[in-house]
């Protein structure tokens, strides 16, 4: 994922969460709202209850190459907040998760 795809300061994760539109499942939430730019952006929020921060990142890792995979729609600010059980989810599980949640929104060509 490039860094201009990512979706960075707390100000923005604010507005997401305020006036944005959600979806959930059982690994995931997405919460969603319409930016003004060419492109999308995307944010993670994991939580210090998923695991420790080996755990933390490697759920980071697999949320970032699962959406950098997929043909996302351009124009949007989407915010995945991850679940408890995301924790021990291997790849396919997180990958199917995170396609049902954009398709949801959606947010996929």
């Amino acid at each position: 994922m490039q860094h201009r795809q990512r979706l960075t300061g707390s100000k923005r994760f604010t507005q997401i969460h305020v006036e944005g539109r959600s979806a959930a499942n059982r690994l995931l939430v997405i919460r969603y709202l319409a930016n003004d730019s060419d492109y999308s952006r995307f944010g993670f929020l994991v939580n210090k209850r998923i695991g420790n921060a080996a755990v933390r990142n490697r759920v980071k890792r697999r949320l970032r190459e699962v959406v950098r995979n997929n043909q996302v729609k351009a124009g949007w600010d989407a915010l995945f907040i991850v679940r408890r059980s995301a924790g021990a989810a291997k790849y396919q599980e997180l990958k199917n998760a995170t396609d049902n949640l954009l398709q949801r929104a959606d947010l996929v060509d």
